[in-house]
């Protein structure tokens, strides 16, 4: 498996974040999950401009949706699947522990798993 971290796609055992983020040490961030079907995105546009306003709501930098763009295709396209979820997630970054952040920027990891369809799903049809 392929995963985005921090500016660049890395090889599952070398995708590693620093303990000193701020999404782990106090919970500083957001995630958007996304479904994938045949390498696309579903809804990619509404998600990401929830994750915008989501990280306005805890006073995070609005993401770089070109940069979250990028990384969703980089890991599609590293990790072909039929169907998949896309997980997104945005955080405060390197921080020094305790409330404060940092002043290195954002955090970023785009990760793509696996999803099978669930057997207890039906079709709806709907008339005007």
């Amino acid at each position: 498996m392929r995963i985005w971290v921090n500016g660049a796609l890395r090889d599952e055992a070398d995708a590693k974040v620093s303990v000193f983020d701020h999404g782990l040490t106090v919970g500083d961030g957001i995630f958007e999950t996304v479904k994938t079907t045949a390498g696309r995105p579903f809804a990619l546009t509404r998600h990401l401009d929830r994750l915008t306003r989501s990280a306005r709501g805890l006073g995070l930098p609005d993401p770089d949706l070109d940069e979250v763009r990028r990384a969703c295709a980089a890991v599609i396209d590293a990790n072909p699947m039929e169907l998949g979820r896309l997980r997104i997630t945005y955080t405060g970054g390197l921080s020094p522990l305790g409330s404060d952040r940092g002043n290195d920027g954002a955090g970023l990891v785009v990760a793509l798993g696996k999803s099978t369809r669930r057997h207890d799903t039906t079709a709806v049809i709907t008339v005007p």
